[in-house]
């Protein structure tokens, strides 16, 4: 229980040192009076809003008795179970309504969000197979690929989105895309099979996941480029 309490505490000291990076001296967040302690505020609350909702969707795809008691379904490092996709679901519904309510620019805060979390991604889901002793194909896949949008993110997408080559809000969507995909993959190395698919829970929201995500992707950075285009 206590490596996990710090394998949390640890994420949560890089997520908010990779947020700092990115958000100090923003000239968006600058121009609109939005001062640093708002973001790490917004940020925290998000964090435990998605702590809650890992818990809630890993109960929901694994019920169990034990989780139906108070304890049980709080004394997740007792009785151990988050899910990742359910994390970020709840991250992102919170996100959306929080920046909202806040009147912080959506799209950018997204970026934000989605960059620290791509940086502690590996850390913490390598951090997850040791704990759970998760350590399959898939699994090792799916970290493999973390890795991998962790370089893709920093050195290529990161630097393009400084220089205005892509719009704000394109790489949090990326980022789900490729969650969504990586996510499936490993679930399918991992038990393979249409019958397991189809049995799986967590396989339907991320292809709901995945297929929002695509329209979204579309929307912005090509139905978005041709009106801009015709407009001139």
């Amino acid at each position: 229980m206590e490596f996990f309490v710090l394998v949390l505490i640890a994420s949560l000291v890089l997520f908010l040192y990779k947020l700092y990076h990115l958000a100090n001296d923003d000239y968006i967040l600058i121009k609109k009076n939005i001062p640093l302690k708002e973001i790490f505020n917004s940020a925290v609350v998000i964090l435990l809003i998605s702590l809650f909702s890992s818990r809630i969707f890993y109960i929901v795809f694994n019920p169990e008795p034990i989780f139906l008691s108070p304890l049980g379904f709080l004394l997740f490092p007792y009785f151990p179970g988050l899910s990742l996709t359910g994390g970020v679901m709840g991250a992102v519904l919170v996100t959306f309504i929080y920046s909202k309510i806040k009147k912080f620019p959506t799209s950018r805060i997204f970026d934000f969000f989605a960059m620290s979390l791509i940086f502690v991604l590996p850390f913490g889901f390598l951090s997850y197979m040791i704990l759970s002793s998760s350590l399959t194909i898939g699994a090792f896949i799916r970290l493999i690929l973390y890795v991998f949008i962790f370089i893709c993110f920093n050195f290529y997408l990161y630097p393009k989105s400084i220089q205005l080559e892509i719009k704000e809000g394109t790489k949090s969507i990326l980022f789900l895309i490729f969650f969504s995909l990586i996510s499936l993959l490993g679930n399918a190395v991992d038990n393979p099979g249409i019958a397991p698919f189809l049995s799986n829970k967590e396989n339907f929201l991320l292809l709901g996941i995945l297929f929002v995500s695509l329209m979204l992707l579309l929307k912005q950075e090509i139905i978005g480029r041709i009106s801009f285009k015709n407009g001139k």
